[in-house]
């Protein structure tokens, strides 16, 4: 079997697996057009970012960043 090679773009992405209720209300968000999001990519991509931001920015100030505090 053959490899197939991936191209140098595909080379600096992963693919992961979202539930797809998650994956519904990204549609939905997407369909509103509210907030500019023009792909799921797009838009998973900026919130991610900007939740390791915030993660690291709480976390240099020494707050616990759990999930069962952010649950609370």
């Amino acid at each position: 079997m053959t490899e197939r090679r991936k191209s140098k773009s595909q080379e600096n992405y992963v693919t992961l697996k979202i539930p797809k209720a998650l994956a519904d209300e990204i549609d939905r968000i997407l369909e509103s057009g509210t907030l500019g999001y023009r792909s799921r990519a797009e838009l998973i991509i900026d919130v991610t970012r900007r939740r390791i931001e915030e993660l690291s920015s709480n976390n240099s100030r020494g707050h616990n960043n759990s999930k069962q505090s952010k649950k609370e």
